[in-house]
């Protein structure tokens, strides 16, 4: 018994262990495909073809043609805007009354908010659950800019506004999508959109599997490989392609607007897939 119990704890630990490099690994993942898009005035900003109306259902069959393609069970989504609203700093007061408007455009209620001010930095955070069970979070922080040392020392306000469920329809996606972008719009922000779809498949896979899954999901969208990371523990494509109109720049300037990756879960004993566009913003 006593011999069990110490095989048992050691296979605990060493699935611990794989699941910390695992995190560490999609860090570097996210900072290598996701800067581009996470810091967009400091690299490159998302680009579009043209004007690009909301369309939260074209955008929910993009990604859901893919994660299907790959075999897994789609489960979840995440819907995410990054966007620099001016080139001004504004104090923790200011920071709350755009808050405040921008929950009322989002009919957000009941939010949990907390501000801070500090002398490089205004900071105004709230946290909310819309009736159908959708999380959501508004972020605005503020810089004064600086004098030297890093950056381009210009003022500076951004929003991020995120939106996460379980309860995946298109017609929730889809609602919840445009309403995110128009939101935005509202307080005279330029939106930067991104989603993602994750799926679970319920068995590991290997390199190579994983490496057709991710091809699969790319060629059902049309899109073509840009760049990757390919090891026994993860895998993550991104390409391009011409359904989805915004892009991002990687950095030899080459379009991406589709992400997929994939690692196992040994906790769930299975196989994590997520298809994004233009990328996965999430650190797993």
């Amino acid at each position: 018994m006593a011999q069990n119990k110490v095989i048992r704890r050691a296979r605990l630990v060493r699935r611990r262990g794989k699941h910390v490099l695992k995190r560490a690994m999609w860090l570097a993942v996210c900072i290598g495909l996701g800067a581009v898009i996470a810091h967009p005035p400091g690299t490159a900003s998302a680009k579009t073809a043209g004007p690009v109306e909301s369309n939260g259902a074209a955008q929910y069959q993009f990604l859901m043609g893919a994660v299907e393609a790959t075999g897994a069970k789609p489960q979840a989504y995440l819907i995410h805007d990054w966007t620099q609203l001016n080139a001004s700093f504004m104090n923790e007061t200011q920071l709350a009354a755009l808050g405040s408007q921008v929950l009322q455009e989002l009919g957000l209620v009941n939010a949990e908010t907390q501000a801070t001010q500090l002398a490089n930095e205004s900071y105004w955070r709230a946290v909310g659950v819309w009736a159908n069970g959708t999380r959501a979070e508004v972020v605005l922080t503020s810089f004064p800019g600086v004098t030297s040392g890093a950056g381009d020392g210009q003022p500076e306000t951004v929003m991020t506004v995120t939106a996460s469920s379980s309860n995946l329809t298109e017609g929730q996606f889809s609602s919840q999508y445009d309403q995110v972008e128009r939101t935005v719009a509202s307080v005279n922000g330029t939106p930067q959109m991104s989603a993602y779809i994750s799926g679970f498949k319920p068995s590991e896979v290997s390199e190579a599997e994983a490496d057709q899954m991710a091809m699969a999901a790319l060629r059902a969208v049309g899109a073509s490989v840009v760049e990757g990371i390919r090891t026994p523990l993860e895998t993550s494509l991104s390409g391009y392609s011409a359904r989805a109109p915004m892009y991002v720049l990687a950095g030899d300037n080459r379009r991406v607007n589709v992400q997929v990756a994939i690692h196992d879960d040994s906790f769930k004993g299975g196989t994590d897939v997520y298809v994004g566009s233009p990328l996965v913003i999430a650190t797993y």
